[in-house]
């Protein structure tokens, strides 16, 4: 301290004055008070350079953010909800398909019980007599209550006859072999026939002997939910979750049969809740997200959780009532049959939730995907822009804290250099941020074509790149999103030139006859999807028969409209081959056996065949399972009687009945298949006979003159109508109205042409 003291003394004359020793300090002390003011100066203007870049890179992380926050939600929503209308449809298919199969039990069962002329005795083994049995095997279990009273001659040969009912089942093991399922057949006389399927095709259903013991000791089917349940309703139902024989959860298809006396029982098919989902879900959502449904109560019929409140379980849990609102909420929109996507929080994590209707099951199906997985690409965008930044806030603070270390060792010159080129060096340093901040609000506006240029070799400019890979990866997904679409709007395309192929088949009008002013006629199909299975056909067979079809083939959509042409153009040349109505039996018998020979997937139809002679009225009629034509004869309509004749492509060798009545002048016949008696309303309400023949009678009080066939069809369209209201149409629906007028009798018989 005092040898600093005297240099001070020496430098500035103290004691003796000295002018250059002054001068010296005077400029000396402007030196140094300038240099420490430029030092300061360059401090403070260093130090506000590096709090604009921390302020401009924490608002490129917020502006990211929330970005590409929106961007990745809005875009999952719009995906999901486009995704699980696809997989509702799909899943509504398939269970569709196995309403379908149960259909197809119940009507064979029923036409096994009313034809038995046409079957053989067959015995199957006993459950009670055997210790276990091969998976794909037909099997008949007795109830403890039959097994105890005995089995007289009449149940016996009853029990032989549906023993034939094994033919239509083992065919199914192709369809349910990979899960783990029973088809069945319940006899209200307290028998079942069983085939048990599960997927290794080597263990018994009965995973657990205890299981096994009791189901053949006190196992009685009418006391199970699937048979109270349809026994019921009278029609095909799918019940709720309940504990199956085997032990296991389990959801069955059920629907009753009937014989002579009307109800005979149930047949069904039973699958657990595990099986059931993997069977409807294998082709859906694949092993990403968490899939389930929803019956109309708010149950969950079949999901892919084992645990939690959205796995399926025997107890009935409706998630309308569960305590988190959000998801009671969704429940709700569900069971409304809505199409939507929510927030949703299912066992402590947040979901995005979409749903849609499941039209034809009743059901509704829904999506959950993780928030977590969803916003995880664009959070790590967000993370790595934020190291970045902080890696470059690090970079700064060391490059300013060595400029400063340098600035106190410099001279003047460089000192007053250094604060004169702050202001540029702010500005370049600032500028690669300020340009990937611009670049990025452009991305997040939507323009994904926007490319980021920046040259600085450093984290930034692979920041850009990053940035630009992720606008790349987005525009492809869009891309590969709207080709979807376009695929999809073509295949709608396609259906929509086999409807229109399909209704150019259909006859418009007939060629003009001597006969014409004899009789009106008027006909209309309207399929339920965009092609149909039903058909209607008129024609002559010479200058004096006309013929009359209708007829409705077991399905709906693409292989239905396929098999009606088949079908169609059989019955037309075997028809016309016969020539006279002596010969319609025999033309209907033959058209069957051609039929079956080309029924390669086991569909068949219904079908009701008229031929009229014009000049005398007789009007002779073959019916093959279809519903009974109505006849107005007189002042009111009324069914006409019909053989029980079965229907075509099932079997060949089957003779048919031809039937003949007299029409006289201003007489009618009807036509028209199951899709108008069957139609139902939104309350589930079937429009029925009692209302179809209500709707011809009305039409017939209100014609004023002539009764004409287009009036007969535009009454019963609009009974139809009001009765489904804003219902959706379950079947396809066609109609064919005649009306005789007469001219004078004569020769009826065959003629040759």
């Amino acid at each position: 301290m005092t040898y600093i003291k005297q240099w001070v003394r020496r430098l500035t004359g103290y004691g003796k004055a000295s002018l250059r020793r002054q001068v010296l300090f005077l400029v000396l002390s402007c030196g140094i008070l300038t240099f420490l003011m430029v030092g300061l100066l360059s401090l403070y203007t260093m130090d506000s350079i590096r709090i604009a870049v921390e302020k401009q890179g924490s608002a490129i992380e917020e502006s990211l953010k929330d970005s590409l926050g929106d961007l990745t939600s809005q875009r999952t929503r719009r995906w999901l909800v486009n995704t699980v209308e696809d997989e509702a449809d799909h899943a509504d298919g398939k269970l569709a398909s196995i309403a379908d199969d149960v259909t197809f039990l119940a009507e064979s069962m029923s036409l096994i019980l009313a034809t038995p002329e046409y079957y053989r005795p067959r015995s199957l083994p006993d459950m009670a007599d055997s210790a276990e049995f091969v998976p794909g095997a037909a099997y008949i279990h007795y109830s403890p209550e039959l097994a105890q009273q005995g089995i007289d001659e009449e149940l016996r040969q009853e029990i032989a006859l549906v023993s034939n009912f094994a033919n239509v089942m083992v065919p199914m093991r192709k369809s349910y072999g990979k899960y783990r399922t029973s088809i069945f057949a319940a006899s209200r006389k307290g028998y079942c026939l069983f085939m048990d399927l599960v997927p290794d095709g080597t263990q018994s259903i009965f995973s657990v002997a205890e299981n096994r013991r009791e189901f053949s000791e006190i196992y009685d089917p009418r006391t199970r939910p699937w048979y109270i349940q349809a026994e019921q309703t009278q029609k095909l139902i799918y019940t709720s979750v309940y504990l199956g024989a085997d032990g296991l959860p389990a959801i069955a298809c059920a629907m009753p049969y009937y014989d002579a006396d009307g109800f005979a029982g149930v047949v069904g098919i039973r699958s657990s809740t595990d099986d059931l989902h993997r069977q409807v879900m294998d082709s859906v959502i694949g092993n990403e997200g968490i899939g389930f449904a929803l019956d109309h109560k708010g149950n969950v019929t079949f999901s892919s959780q084992q645990q939690g409140i959205l796995a399926a379980v025997p107890e009935y849990v409706d998630l309308r009532q569960t305590k988190d609102p959000l998801l009671a909420r969704a429940a709700s929109c569900m069971v409304a049959g809505e199409s939507n996507s929510m927030d949703v929080v299912v066992d402590g994590n947040e979901y995005f939730l979409a749903f849609a209707p499941m039209k034809r099951s009743g059901w509704s199906f829904g999506l959950l995907v993780s928030k977590d997985e969803v916003m995880a690409p664009a959070l790590q965008v967000v993370d790595h822009v934020h190291d970045e930044m902080r890696h470059f806030h690090a970079i700064l603070q060391e490059d300013f804290s060595s400029a400063a270390e340098k600035a106190v060792l410099l001279l003047l010159p460089l000192l007053l250099a250094s604060f004169y080129a702050s202001g540029w060096m702010a500005g370049r340093l600032t500028r690669p941020i300020r340009m990937l901040a611009s670049g990025v609000q452009e991305i997040a506006a939507g323009n994904l074509d926007k490319k980021l240029d920046i040259r600085t070799g450093n984290e930034l400019e692979h920041l850009a790149r990053c940035v630009n890979s992720m606008t790349d990866d987005l525009k492809a997904h869009i891309e590969s999103l709207s080709n979807a679409i376009a695929e999809k709007e073509r295949a709608q395309t396609e259906l929509e030139v086999a409807a229109r192929i399909q209704a150019g088949m259909l006859p418009d009008k007939l060629k003009d006859s001597a006969h014409s002013h004899a009789f009106d006629l008027s006909a209309i199909m309207h399929p339920a999807t965009e092609v149909g299975g039903d058909f209607y056909d008129f024609y002559f067979v010479d200058k004096d028969h006309l013929v009359l079809t209708v007829a409705d083939v077991s399905d709906k959509g693409v292989p239905a409209a396929l098999f009606m042409v088949i079908a169609k153009t059989l019955l037309k040349d075997h028809t016309r081959m016969a020539g006279c109505a002596e010969n319609l039996a025999e033309a209907v018998e033959t058209a069957n056996d051609a039929l079956v020979k080309s029924n390669r997937e086991f569909m068949f139809v219904t079908a009701f065949v008229g031929m009229i002679h014009l000049p005398s009225g007789k009007f002779t009629y073959v019916n093959a399972g279809h519903n009974p034509p109505l006849a107005l004869r007189g002042e009111s309509f009324q069914y006409l009687p019909l053989a029980k004749d079965p229907m075509l492509g099932v079997k060949d060798g089957i003779p048919f009945t031809a039937q003949e009545i007299e029409l006289s002048g201003g007489d009618a016949i009807f036509l028209y298949t199951d899709g108008i008696t069957e139609a139902m309303n939104e309350r589930q309400e079937q429009f029925m006979e009692d209302k179809l023949k209500a709707a011809l009678d009305s039409a017939q009080n209100s014609a004023s003159g002539r009764l004409r066939a287009a009036n007969i069809l535009s009454s019963v369209q609009n009974a139809v109508q009001r009765h489904v209201g804003n219902a959706n149409q379950s079947d396809d629906i066609t109609m064919l109205g005649f009306v005789y007028y007469g001219e004078d009798r004569r020769d009826n018989g065959c003629q040759n042409n």
